[in-house]
């Protein structure tokens, strides 16, 4: 019994260490917030059930966001058969007086909102990268290992990302300078 107490410990302390970063892993792929603490608590239900070997070791890491990655794949896929299953051909056609909100409409407050924006710009292969490197602080290797691709295909994602982020914040920056300008001169 006190065996199986220290394990139940090692994998309670496991799952508070890693639960937020896997969420936020999880988010960049699939969008769904509920879905992705679903996915995250699913995977770590497998792994007492399943994996108990790993549990205290540094490969149990890798096998999370391994198979994070691959359930929110599986998730997406499922999503996308019921949806193309529910689809009866019928146009989608807006009310009238009925307004949607463009993306650039919205403000954004802080830089969260900001950040995430960015990050939605990424193309998928490259968010996910980023994310895996800056978010959940993995090493180069252990992405590289995790998503099976080579550690240079990695740093290319990482300097692409950079890039796109960094042009992205850029023209943020430029356009609240813009508008601060105009309001200034508006109100004065």
């Amino acid at each position: 019994m006190h065996e199986a107490e220290k394990l139940y410990r090692l994998f309670q302390e496991t799952f508070y260490k890693h639960y937020e970063p896997l969420c936020k892993y999880a988010y960049t792929i699939v969008k769904e917030p509920h879905s992705c603490e679903d996915i995250v608590q699913e995977t770590f239900l497998r792994v007492w059930e399943k994996k108990q070997n790993l549990i205290g070791s540094e490969e149990l890491t890798w096998y999370l966001y391994t198979a994070i990655r691959n359930n929110c794949l599986s998730f997406q896929e499922k999503k996308q058969k019921t949806v193309l299953g529910d689809f009866n051909g019928q146009e989608i056609i807006d009310t009238p007086g009925e307004e949607r909100p463009s993306p650039s409409a919205t403000p954004e407050a802080d830089y969260d909102t900001l950040l995430k924006n960015a990050l939605e710009n990424l193309p998928p292969k490259c968010r996910e990268v980023f994310v895996l490197s800056r978010v959940s602080n993995l090493t180069y290797k252990q992405i590289s290992d995790s998503l099976g691709i080579s550690i240079k295909t990695v740093e290319n994602q990482m300097g692409k990302a950079l890039k796109i982020l960094r042009s992205y914040i850029r023209k943020k920056q430029g356009l609240t300078i813009f508008l601060c300008t105009i309001f200034m001169f508006l109100t004065s």
